[in-house]
């Protein structure tokens, strides 16, 4: 039976839209977690925000030869990039009813990534040339149910553009209430599932539908009862 259940996981792996990496087995809370072209494969970073000021790390680094070949993709100006996507959910359970963090792209500043307004507010300090796209949640999103694992997600905002400058980016996320929670970072929209993605969705399908993901008991219990 156990050799039945793991196959089926393998050959349902693609259906399973976003490879799933956890915090704490595949990384660590206090590193950057590092994205491996392509920059469009599509994944679903689980974390937690463990403390009021915890801010979680995201980077990848673009060569110029990377932002001519392989994708055709273009800004609205024409200037050749790589498509950016990314979003935020939230189990949805009542006592993460409220959180709502807020994700940054930081890179070479570029039109997509401009220096900051005066009234904007971060967590971090840029660097010098260093732009930001800031996404904010500033309210709730529908609820969602992840097919394969059997989770309900609160959906939250999406940001999708396309980066032209090459060098070093990160995404950074945190809970501005400082609020600790468990949420998922998605990025990229491309389902692309070769023998590495299939047995890294197989070896955590089982995990993330325990639930074991989320910390909070009484979360647990209400989405995993």
């Amino acid at each position: 039976m156990k050799k039945i259940t793991l196959a089926c996981l393998i050959f349902a792996a693609p259906s399973y839209a976003h490879v799933p990496y956890v915090e704490g087995l595949d990384f660590q809370d206090d590193e950057t977690f590092e994205l491996r072209p392509p920059l469009e494969k599509s994944l679903a970073i689980y974390s937690s925000f463990n403390s009021a000021g915890d801010q979680d790390r995201v980077g990848f680094t673009l060569k110029a030869e990377d932002l001519q070949v392989g994708k055709p993709d273009q800004d609205e100006q024409g200037n050749p990039g790589r498509k950016v996507y990314f979003n935020t959910i939230v189990p949805a359970c009542a006592p993460y009813a409220s959180i709502l963090p807020s994700v940054a792209l930081i890179g070479p500043r570029q039109d997509a990534l401009p220096e900051p307004a005066a009234d904007i507010s971060l967590p971090f300090t840029l660097a010098a040339e260093q732009g930001v796209y800031l996404l904010n949640n500033i309210e709730q999103g529908p609820v969602i149910q992840e097919k394969i694992t059997g989770t309900s997600y609160f959906q939250q905002k999406t940001a999708e553009f396309f980066v032209t400058a090459p060098g070093r980016y990160e995404i950074v996320v945190w809970e501005p209430q400082g609020l600790i929670a468990d949420y998922v970072l998605v990025v990229g929209d491309e389902e692309i599932f070769g023998p590495e993605e299939i047995a890294q969705a197989a070896k955590r399908v089982g995990y993330l539908r325990e639930g074991k993901e989320i910390k909070d008991a009484a979360c647990r219990q209400e989405l995993k009862p």
